[in-house]
C-alpha cells in the first residue's frame, strides 16, 4: 500500500516536482572555470558532459568553486550528483532556422528543464515537446550514489581486512577480503555505514511515505513532495 501511495504521490504532483541540490553538490553544476591569472596548477573539476572529474589547469586565481586539489576530493563531493542521459547534457541549440516553437530542454545548471524558442531545424535532440516529456527523460532515476556502483576492488597489496561493498545486483551490503591498499570507493569499513551510504534513498522513500499518509485525501498539495522524490531518486 506504501509503494502505491508513493507512485499516486509521484504522478499527482509530477508537475512541481523540483531536483534540490545542496549548496556542496550545487558547486559541481558549475562550468569549469581557469581563472585570469597564468599560474599553471593542476587541478580537478567535475564536468557535468561527462560526469567524471577531470583535469584541468588552473590559473591561480579567482575561477569558481567547482576547483578540487585531489580527484578523491572531487570525486567526494560530486559523488551523488545524479546521472542524466546522454541528450539531456547537450547544450540548448534553436537551430539556424527562423520558425518560433516553444519546446523544452534539460539545463544542466539548474537541473530542471526550460522552455526556450526552437527554430524548427537542425539543433540538437535535447529539446521536448512539453515540460512533462522532458522530465520524464531527463530526471535521474537511480537512488544509489555513484561511488556504490563501482565494481569490487579488492586492490593490490596482501593485507586480509574486513570489509563492506554494494552488490548493485542484489542491492546489498556484502563482506569481502580489501587487500590494504588501492581499490575503489566502494569500500565500507561496516555493513551499517554501507546501507547508510548506498541505500539511504530507500530507507528515507519509505520514511517520508508513512509521515505523508494524509496525502491520499488531499491529493492537491504538493506539500514536501520533492523531498519524497529526491529521496527516490538520489
Amino acid at each position: 500500500m506504501e509503494f502505491s501511495l508513493l507512485i499516486f504521490l509521484i504522478l499527482s504532483c509530477s508537475l512541481c516536482y523540483v531536483f534540490a541540490l545542496s549548496p556542496k553538490q550545487e558547486v559541481c553544476l558549475l562550468q569549469v572555470d581557469e581563472g585570469p591569472c597564468r599560474e599553471d596548477s593542476l587541478r580537478y573539476h567535475y564536468n557535468t558532459i561527462t560526469q567524471q572529474c577531470e583535469e584541468f589547469s588552473y590559473g591561480g586565481c579567482q575561477g569558481n568553486d567547482n576547483n578540487f586539489m585531489s580527484f578523491m576530493e572531487c570525486k567526494k563531493a560530486c559523488f551523488s550528483i545524479p546521472k542524466i542521459p546522454q541528450i539531456c547534457r547537450l547544450q540548448k541549440e534553436e537551430g539556424p532556422c527562423r520558425a518560433m516553437h516553444w519546446r523544452y530542454f534539460f539545463n544542466m545548471t539548474t537541473m530542471q528543464c526550460e522552455q526556450f524558442v526552437y527554430g524548427g531545424c537542425q539543433g540538437n535532440k535535447n529539446h521536448f515537446q512539453n515540460q512533462m516529456s522532458c522530465m520524464e527523460y531527463c530526471r535521474p532515476h537511480k537512488a544509489t550514489p555513484v561511488l556504490c556502483l563501482d565494481p569490487l576492488d579488492k586492490g593490490g597489496c596482501n593485507a586480509s581486512i574486513l570489509r563492506y561493498y554494494y552488490n548493485s545486483a542484489s542491492k546489498m551490503c556484502e563482506r569481502f577480503i580489501y587487500s590494504g591498499c588501492g581499490g575503489s570507493s566502494n569500500n565500507f569499513i561496516s555493513r551499517q555505514s554501507c546501507m547508510g551510504v548506498c541505500a539511504k534513498g530507500i530507507i528515507m522513500v519509505m520514511t517520508h511515505v508513512r509521515m505523508h499518509r494524509h496525502a491520499r485525501t488531499h491529493p492537491q498539495t504538493c506539500t514536501h513532495t520533492h523531498s519524497i522524490l529526491y529521496s527516490l531518486f538520489f
